[in-house]
């Protein structure tokens, strides 16, 4: 029987460990993930497939506290920083194991993409798109990790988070943490989004928006959309922003994920993906920040 799921993830800094991963089967994804920065230290992600307990969910941290909720739900964390030896961010990359029936759909495959351009096409193919740059905090190109899941999904819930005291038990309940700080530079809280997916079609979330002001949460609410009640900006000088969701059993989205590059903006919308034109940092300094969803 071939090989069906991504089981081990690993992560090389030296041609040592690159030795040892090959020859412990381990699969060499070919980008280096200094790419485009100054570090004269190459990393790499390795992977191996097999048919024993896949891996269901891929996470990355770039704070201690980041940490904390991934090694409380029993998460594998990888010690290598994928910025080694660059000025940017500490990231590691965590994974968990074990399929469950409801949200926990193993993982088949994995990809690295450079360019914004090769993007777009894989959210048509059913590929889901990670949002921590892999070269954070550097001058380096924007690298994301993408995956592919053994079933179609679709989003079956979305949350906010404003501490890092709800993270276990978001893990726990089978969500996914999008690894990008929505107050990035705004001095604020830590804010992040959060999503869980199912194999079901018939109750999901069918549409997203944002509002950044009171007429249109009024307008929202009219048109039966209901809040995820966190303000995406709190902590900042910024009007309070919100995430807004219709679910009525039509099909829902599958693809979700926030972006700062607007060069993504063409090759998003021409792939099909639905645009919400309002930063999510609307009204401070920091980083504008744009949710896209897809069918």
């Amino acid at each position: 029987m071939a090989s069906k799921y991504i089981t081990e993830i690993a992560i090389s800094t030296s041609s040592e460990r690159e030795q040892q991963l090959r020859g412990q089967g381990f699969h060499m994804m070919e980008v280096n993930l200094n790419q485009g920065n100054s570090s004269t230290t190459s990393v790499y992600m390795w992977y191996k497939k097999g048919n024993e307990e896949p891996i269901t969910r891929v996470q990355f941290s770039f704070t201690e506290e980041m940490k904390d909720g991934p090694r409380s739900a029993g998460y594998t964390e990888l010690p290598e920083n994928l910025n080694s030896g660059a000025k940017g961010n500490v990231i590691q990359l965590w994974y968990s194991s074990g399929a469950s029936p409801k949200y926990g759909i193993p993982i088949v495959d994995l990809l690295l993409i450079t360019d914004v351009n090769a993007e777009a096409s894989q959210f048509k193919h059913g590929w889901e798109r990670l949002p921590c740059d892999l070269n954070r905090g550097n001058s380096g190109d924007y690298i994301y990790l993408w995956v592919k899941r053994e079933s179609v999904t679709y989003i079956c819930d979305v949350a906010a988070t404003t501490s890092f005291q709800e993270d276990i038990n978001l893990f726990n309940e089978g969500y996914i943490r999008m690894d990008e700080d929505l107050n990035r530079g705004a001095r604020g809280n830590w804010i992040f989004l959060w999503y869980r997916q199912s194999t079901d079609n018939k109750s999901g979330v069918i549409k997203m928006d944002v509002s950044i002001n009171h007429e249109q949460d009024f307008s929202l609410q009219q048109r039966g959309f209901s809040v995820v009640n966190v303000n995406l900006n709190e902590g900042t000088s910024g009007q309070p922003v919100f995430v807004w969701l219709k679910k009525d059993g039509s099909l829902p989205i599958k693809a979700l994920t926030v972006t700062s590059n607007h060069k993504a903006d063409v090759p998003y919308e021409e792939a099909g993906l639905v645009f919400i034109k309002k930063s999510l940092n609307t009204g401070n300094n920091g980083v504008p920040l744009f949710l896209w969803n897809g069918k």
